[in-house]
């Protein structure tokens, strides 16, 4: 009896030996992954990550006219004295329908407050009144100015999975992200003793739709890196269009009626764009004579279409060839000394195009 005793304890033993044996092989594996691998806090690529899963504000700008934060859904809005409710962005096509009811009075949406905004970490604040907002708006773009951390030309595609290890506790979990909030959540809280490998391939899609397999930390690392040029280059907001317009004299440089280059018809001209939303427009004498220059006044503003593109509405009067280029342009891209204009057709088709440069 003994003997059996001791034989089964012999057995036990063992085969907990075994058993924690693979245990601890299989949790070194988890932990033994390759650096390039291995995420590290408050490494280049962690900071990099959190930026781009920051909250995105820019697209709901045709509501609150800036990319600080978002504002919460449904919200209750007055539309040039029409009531309208936004569940969705799919709504936003609402408020420009109304917009473009009015094309010749001054367009106004005001909030049914309180109303709740979201900022760039998904923290978020009720608002009770228009003066409060705007100065929150005021206060955040004087903010962007000197940072925008937000990186906007690439996401991430969910879910993806990460394991942890954590090495004081010892403790191994795995954790699947859906959503942006919660990898920014993770990355924010991230700690040094934590070991965390991701689960590569991931997918991370670029802001033309395209989307990049990615196998490293350092693929990932190089891809947002780009994407952050690609931001600099394509930066389509509101902020930056009215910065470029009103910085400098510009000029003509290109202006196409369809198929049909009248540019030199605009070659005497320069254009002084203010942030009061008027233009000067002066045609110089040849004669080099400025008091003999012809003065003309016109207005211009910007907005974002529901579909998240930017349009600006140029009005030079009813004089020839100023009149030509009155119009609701899309914007197709903006450059320190250059802002490039186009009109589409609705097969996407452009048919008139003006450029202007620096004078």
């Amino acid at each position: 009896m003994k003997t059996q005793i001791n034989s089964l304890l012999l057995y036990l033993t063992i085969s907990m030996f075994v058993l924690t044996s693979s245990c601890r092989t299989e949790l070194d594996e988890e932990i033994g992954a390759p650096q390039d691998r291995t995420l590290a806090a408050n490494s280049k690529v962690a900071d990099l990550m959190l930026k781009t899963a920051m909250n995105d504000g820019s697209g709901d700008n045709i509501l609150d006219g800036t990319s600080c934060f978002d504002v919460a859904l449904p919200v209750m809005l007055n539309v040039n004295g029409i009531d309208v409710t936004i569940d969705s962005e799919d709504d936003f096509v609402l408020i420009e329908d109304i917009f473009d009811e009015f094309e010749n009075d001054i367009d106004n949406l005001e909030f049914i407050f309180p109303i709740t905004i979201i900022f760039s970490d998904f923290s978020e604040m009720i608002i009770e009144n228009e003066n409060q907002l705007e100065t929150l708006i005021e206060d955040c773009e004087e903010d962007e100015e000197d940072e925008d951390d937000d990186i906007e030309c690439i996401d991430f595609q969910y879910p993806f999975s990460v394991s942890v290890f954590n090495e004081n506790s010892e403790l191994l979990e795995t954790i699947t992200f859906t959503s942006d909030q919660e990898l920014y959540n993770f990355i924010e809280d991230l700690d040094e003793d934590d070991i965390v490998n991701i689960g590569f391939p991931i997918t991370v899609i670029l802001s033309d739709g395209s989307e990049i397999l990615i196998n490293s930390l350092d693929d990932l690392e190089e891809t947002i890196e780009d994407a952050i040029d690609d931001c600099d280059e394509n930066d389509l907001g509101e902020e930056r269009f009215t910065r470029v317009i009103t910085s400098q004299l510009l000029e003509v440089q290109k202006y196409k009626d369809n198929q049909s280059n009248e540019t030199n018809n605009y070659r005497n001209y320069t254009f002084d764009f203010s942030e009061d939303g008027t233009v000067i427009i002066t045609l110089e004498d040849n004669d080099g004579d400025d008091s003999n220059n012809e003065i003309t006044n016109g207005t211009w503003s910007v907005r974002t279409r529901a579909d998240g593109g930017l349009e600006a509405i140029l009005d030079f009067g009813t004089e020839a060839p100023l009149n030509k280029l009155n119009n609701n342009w899309n914007v197709k891209k903006i450059k320190e000394n250059r802002i490039m204009l186009d009109d589409r057709d609705g097969d996407g088709i452009s048919n008139d195009e003006l450029f202007f440069d620096r004078a």
